[in-house]
């Protein structure tokens, strides 16, 4: 892909990102009446039997398959970030095809789907700290690999208080969500990474011609 794409692509990424931020703030007004917005996840906004609940789940998809694009574009040579970055980016797609319950659980629900949707997240979680660690391992700078090792802990971090300060999941959740694809954008965009084991050894027979 030349330069003029990757830039389109980064472009449609940003405005993705800002859609999921906006989305995650304006939607709970004209959503399910009970919906808090300090309490309630994100995942509640596309909840089953739910107003308005597409929005949000075609935001997770569109934001899941943007994500992988732009990183193929990045990172793709480097294998097992890549495939790290793939079971991330499905798995939150397939967080919003597989809804969540609806907040009232008296509302009929089809159970499978949220159990599915518990499943995924919780693949999600562990496939993006995951990345966050295997990120740093082809940075190639120091602050790098120390910022993307810290996304990961935070993360977990925040993800621990969602279940402790049941309460208020849902500013943590948000809090997760921006840091993690606000990182995940700054770094398609400014880190650095180390060459390939292919790319080493085809430059090193370039310089030996």
């Amino acid at each position: 892909m030349n330069t003029k794409n990757l830039e389109k692509s980064y472009v449609l990424f940003l405005v993705v990102y800002i859609i999921m931020i906006l989305t995650g703030f304006i939607l709970p007004f004209f959503s399910d009446p009970e919906y808090v917005m300090s309490k309630n996840t994100l995942s509640e906004l596309g909840a089953q039997n739910t107003p308005n609940n597409w929005i949000m789940n075609f935001v997770f998809i569109l934001l899941g398959f943007v994500t992988f694009i732009n990183g193929f574009n990045v990172i793709g040579k480097h294998r097992v970030q890549i495939f790290v970055l793939l079971v991330f980016c499905l798995s939150f797609i397939l967080t919003g095809i597989f809804m969540h319950a609806p907040i009232d659980r008296g509302v009929v629900y089809d159970s499978f789907q949220n159990e599915m949707h518990s499943v995924f997240s919780t693949i999600t979680g562990i496939s993006f700290c995951t990345y966050c660690l295997v990120v740093s391992f082809i940075t190639r700078w120091k602050n790098q690999k120390l910022i993307a090792i810290s996304v990961g802990a935070i993360a977990l971090i925040l993800s621990y208080l969602m279940v402790i300060h049941s309460d208020y999941s849902g500013l943590y959740q948000r809090g997760i969500f921006i840091m993690a694809f606000g990182w995940i954008l700054y770094s398609f965009k400014f880190y650095e990474y180390v060459f390939t084991k292919k790319e080493y050894f085809q430059l090193i027979n370039r310089n030996q011609k």
